[in-house]
């Protein structure tokens, strides 16, 4: 199920309102997403990453992005567990910077 927004910053934007989305600069994590009505966002980090993984998935693939072998054990195996214990501590805004400091960088 696609969500009815894509985030932007402090914006959320209607998935209906996108017109296109550039991806110039998607090897630094930033995309800008372009309405209808000629409105342009800038997303950054996991925001851009989450808007092409909801538009466009296979915008990561081939060449664009890569990363070196086993890049993602350390995030899947305590970046989500730590996640989950400070969120469940109330600290959630600790829990998502936690998981978002172990996601690892394209090369």
């Amino acid at each position: 199920m696609r969500p009815i927004v894509l985030k932007a910053g402090d914006s959320l934007i209607p998935f209906i309102r996108v017109k296109e989305v550039r991806l110039d600069g998607l090897e630094e994590h930033v995309v800008t997403i372009i309405c209808h009505d000629g409105d342009q966002y800038r997303a950054e980090g996991t925001d851009a990453i989450d808007a092409i993984m909801v538009l466009k998935p296979s915008a990561f693939e081939g060449r664009r992005l890569r990363w070196p072998r086993n890049a993602w054990v350390f995030h899947n195996l305590v970046g989500h567990p730590g996640m989950q214990l400070l969120a469940w501590a109330g600290l959630k805004r600790a829990a998502v910077a936690f998981h978002d400091w172990t996601t690892p960088r394209p090369r």
